[in-house]
């Protein structure tokens, strides 16, 4: 496993660890569009996801910043 495998995993099992539906999603969204290699926060990477075909898409983790535009 390398070292952005291990980075990607960890966060996964924190949401996991989070119980419910929130760090489900959350975990399933990270597995799916983060690279920890960007220099951007997971989350926003989450907001720019292009994929409006997820079920999960209308109820990916985005700031309340990135809802008003």
């Amino acid at each position: 496993m390398t070292s952005r495998d291990k980075k990607r995993q960890e966060l996964i099992e924190k949401w996991v660890k989070q119980g419910g539906f929130r760090g489900r999603i959350n975990a399933f969204c990270i597995e799916c569009i983060y690279d920890p290699y960007v220099k951007v926060a997971w989350r926003k990477q989450v907001e720019k996801c292009t994929a409006p075909n997820c079920p999960l898409f209308d109820i990916r983790p985005c700031s309340e910043n990135s809802l008003d535009g």
